[in-house]
């Protein structure tokens, strides 16, 4: 995921003045038209600089932007058993596959591979949680809820979990807001 803030050249608690201001600088300075034969560079630049100002001036997009900064999939694989192999070995291709999914950014596909790892064992360590980041990333926020409460209830002692949980869930009523808001200008 694109860190927006190094995009702008801005610190995270950046004000929306300040990221406007950083945004008209760079522009100015990336803009085709002062770049000649780098216009190809130059259009690069530009575009990944709108799309970065189009995130952090949007309050809930940033808020949303800051939390999948924070989360990282979880890519541990299950232990040795006492008894020797886990009984889940055979599933642990299919989570590799489902975390570089993620990472190449097809995320839907990598959602189907957890989910084809969750039906055949739903006691697989991590795999609600990283359902829950997955559907985070695609701003299915009730999804993400009910994957991360289900992974929270399995698993007592995660408390990032539980954390995580609570800011998908502030993250929500805030794009709830925006939305209503939006629809009311």
């Amino acid at each position: 995921m694109r860190n927006y803030y190094e995009v702008l050249q801005v610190f995270p608690n950046a004000t929306q003045q300040e990221i406007k201001d950083a945004f008209r600088f760079l522009l100015f300075r990336y803009h085709p038209d002062h770049n000649k034969g780098k216009e190809e560079w130059a259009v690069e630049q530009t575009m990944s600089l709108v799309e970065a100002y189009h995130i952090l001036s949007d309050s809930a997009r940033r808020l949303h932007h800051d939390v999948m900064r924070t989360v990282k999939l979880r890519e541990d694989l299950p232990k040795k058993g006492l008894f020797g192999r886990n009984k889940s070995k055979d599933l642990d291709p299919l989570f590799r596959e489902a975390i570089e999914k993620y990472k190449s950014g097809e995320v839907e596909q990598a959602i189907g591979a957890f989910r084809k790892v969750y039906d055949a064992d739903p006691g697989y360590p991590n795999i609600g949680f990283n359902m829950g980041v997955c559907f985070l990333a695609i701003e299915r926020m009730n999804d993400a809820l009910q994957w991360l409460a289900d992974h929270a209830a399995r698993n007592k002692g995660d408390a990032d979990s539980r954390a995580l949980h609570a800011k998908i869930g502030t993250l929500a009523q805030k794009m709830k807001a925006a939305r209503v808001a939006a629809g009311a200008a």
